[in-house]
This record gives structure tokens, sequence and C-alpha cells, in this order.
């Protein structure tokens, strides 16, 4: 294999998506090279939100061109499309190309642009790179050096984990929130190994979400947050 393909799922939020893309083909890199595959290419794929979609067509070709401006702004190589049919069943050949032609125009638009380099962008990023770090320590650990054996060894233990997992394999014992600007946050780490330092910045982006909404965080702010964007909003509100 000489080319690989990363993916990642569009969370919603432009400063984590981007810090998310850029950080994962910048590992990517960095951990191919340090295992002696200097000579694969290594390319990124962003996926359009892959959660709850409104059923008003309009309304999810919306959500289809934020997906569209985010990979552009992030610098993305591909982009795996969504259809403004997403809420009602199998998309029809015309819903498959309305998804395509809005996704073109929206990435033609910004193909000079990139997302600017700001404090918060490189916090998103910093903090990302160590969470990656701390994970992938461990599943090396856990295979005493072979990455296949820690994977497997990783799911068992819950140190890779699924929230919301359909399959067997994972835990499902870690609980994602969005914090107050949408980006996405761990309630419940599970077992997945993160330093107390990661932990408490989660704790604290939540915390403040929780201030603003006068409510403590917990499983009624998940749900919420789950329908928001098919309700029209990317964080979900109290009722």
């Amino acid at each position: 294999v000489k080319s690989i393909a990363i993916g990642y799922g569009q969370g919603g939020n432009l400063i984590q998506d981007a810090a998310a893309l850029r950080t994962l083909a910048r590992l990517g890199r960095s951990y191919l090279d340090r295992f002696g595959y200097s000579d694969v290419l290594l390319t990124t794929v962003f996926h359009q939100w892959m959660g709850g979609f409104p059923q008003e067509e309009p309304r999810a070709l919306g959500v289809i061109a934020w997906g569209a401006a985010t990979a552009a702004l992030a610098g993305a190589n591909k982009v795996i499309v969504k259809t403004p049919h997403e809420a009602m069943g199998v998309p029809s050949l015309e819903a498959n190309l309305a998804g395509l032609l809005c996704t073109r125009q929206v990435l033609r638009m910004l193909a000079e642009q990139r997302v600017p380099e700001t404090p918060e962008l490189a916090e998103e990023e910093s903090v990302i790179e160590r969470e990656v770090r701390e994970v992938f320590d461990r599943v090396l650990e856990l295979g005493e050096g072979d990455l296949a054996v820690g994977t497997v060894r990783a799911f068992e233990a819950g140190v890779l984990d699924i929230p919301f997992a359909p399959s067997r394999a994972a835990r499902g014992g870690i609980m994602p929130v969005r914090d107050a600007s949408g980006a996405i946050r761990l309630l419940d780490a599970g077992n997945i190994p993160l330093s107390a330092e990661i932990k408490d910045f989660h704790r604290k982006k939540i915390e403040e979400r929780g201030r603003q909404e006068k409510r403590e965080p917990g499983l009624r702010m998940v749900i919420d947050d789950i329908y928001a964007i098919s309700k029209g909003r990317l964080v979900g509100k109290p009722r």
C-alpha cells in the first residue's frame, strides 16, 4: 500500500473541525514516518455531517453547504458528500446530484481561502495533538509495540472507545456533549487515558455552557445536542 486516506467526520464547529483535520494530517505523517512508511502518500478525507438532518431539502442543503465550506477552509483533500434526503431514507439520483452540485459550488468559491491562524485554532490543535499522543502511546503499550494487537486490546479495555457504539467491540463508555461554541467535548471520558489537564480542559468548557444556559450539564444536554442540527441549530438549547 502506497497511498492512505485518513478520514474525519464533521463536528460542526469550524475551528475545532479545521484543527482536527490539520492535526490529523500532521500526526498521520509523523506516525507513518516513525514506523518506516515515509514513501506512503497520505491524504485527508472530510465527511460531511453524519448525524440527524432536517427533513426540508433547503435546510438540509444548508447543512451540506456548511460541511463543504468547512472542508474547503480546513484544506481537506477529499469530501464525502451528503444529500438533502438524509432524513428521509435512500436518496434519489436528483438528491445525490443536488448534494454534489451544492458542495462543488462552495468548494470552488472558497478554493483560495483557508481558516485564519488564530489563538483559538492553535489551542484546539494543541489539545487534539496531546489527546492523540496520550491515547496512541497507551495503545502501543498494550500491544507491546504491535499496533494491531494493541488496537484489539485497547478496545477491550475501553482505551479506544466510541460513543453510542453500534458494535459490541466498543464499550460505549464515553459521552460527548457540545460546549457553548458548539465544539464537541467529553462529558465522560470513560477509560480513555487522558491526562488530568486535558480532562480539566473539557470540564471547564462544558461548565461554561452550563452557566450560560443555567442548567447542569448531563444527559438532557446530550440529547438536545443530538437533535439540534435537525431542528436548525448546532448547540441544543433547553426547551
